[in-house]
């Protein structure tokens, strides 16, 4: 057993989490890396960089520009698809804790147990706030099928993953990546109620509902239309829920409440008692005024200054 296989074991999370290594050594990957940058710049030329995403797009390739003398990747595949998940107008992701403060305490953990036998060894942890492109990372390392809309696919857990990412320096040995894509069955291209997603593997930031969904200010009337279409006030399940690689994906138990569903009732607190019931949700990072934007627009269908 592995020094990271002993860290997952200390966590006693009660289910499985899915990881690699990738070497930053490695010729070959530093050559993806290199190709993965000139993918980003044409894309940040073409205007498609979305404002969720991180403009250093340097970083978002190479590790070694966060993490001075960095060895390794390794990348981490949470699930959070539990027996209580059910439909509601809040995405699945959401619906539980918060996966940047679950995430990053597993990280957190999982460092200060190797820590514990690399004294002077230097860590760098990221779950989707930060630089690096976890999913360039994910794929690459041969933890998923890349999905037509952009998701990592995990074998046991499909697309109800949260990935996170430790960079050190520290050398693991990197597994071999068997890299695979989906089977391009289009029923995800098909079903995007923004039609948000290309036919080689990316999407139209602007167009997607989740994207839409956190964005501030006065939408237009398409952005409106797609949010109806979606009936998510944060986030959008439409690409994973007809996806046959997440039919009868496999759950895990958990202690966390879930919260389907935010009423326009839920809302009518004040923004500290909101913070404080809701802050360790995702949902509630962008406050209780675009979550109850978007309820006015789903049932009421105006716009609301």
């Amino acid at each position: 057993m592995s020094i990271i296989d002993e860290a997952i074991k200390s966590l006693d999370l009660g289910y499985e989490i899915e990881y690699s290594t990738v070497s930053l050594m490695d010729e070959n990957f530093i050559c993806l890396q290199e190709d993965f940058l000139k993918f980003l710049e044409k894309r940040k030329k073409d205007g498609k960089i979305s404002p969720l995403e991180s403009s250093d797009i340097e970083k978002r390739a190479f590790p070694q520009k966060i993490l001075q003398g960095a060895k390794t990747v390794i990348t981490f595949l949470f699930p959070y698809m539990t027996s209580f998940h059910k439909d509601g107008n809040l995405s699945y992701y959401c619906m539980g804790l918060d996966y940047h403060i679950g995430v990053k305490n597993s990280l957190d953990r999982i460092v200060k147990y190797i820590g514990q036998y690399h004294k002077d060894a230097k860590f760098y942890i990221q779950s989707d706030i930060g630089e690096l492109d976890e999913k360039f990372f994910a794929y690459n390392s041969g933890l998923g099928i890349l999905g037509l809309n952009s998701l990592i696919i995990s074998p046991l857990y499909g697309t109800y993953v949260n990935i996170g990412v430790i960079v050190t320096d520290l050398k693991f040995k990197p597994k071999i990546a068997e890299k695979k894509i989906c089977d391009m069955c289009m029923k995800c291209q098909n079903s995007c109620p923004g039609k948000a997603i290309n036919g080689d593997f990316t999407i139209e930031s602007q167009k997607c509902a989740s994207y839409i969904t956190q964005k501030k200010g006065e939408l237009s009337k398409d952005e409106i239309e797609i949010l109806k279409k979606s009936g998510k006030i944060f986030g959008c399940d439409i690409c994973q829920k007809v996806c046959h690689f997440n039919k009868n994906v496999k759950k895990i138990s958990s202690t966390y409440d879930i919260i389907n569903s935010i009423e326009k009732d839920d809302l009518q607190i004040s923004n500290k008692e909101f913070k404080l019931k809701y802050g360790d949700r995702a949902f509630s990072f962008r406050g209780k005024s675009v979550l109850s934007r978007n309820i006015d627009l789903i049932n009421i269908g105006e716009e609301i200054e």
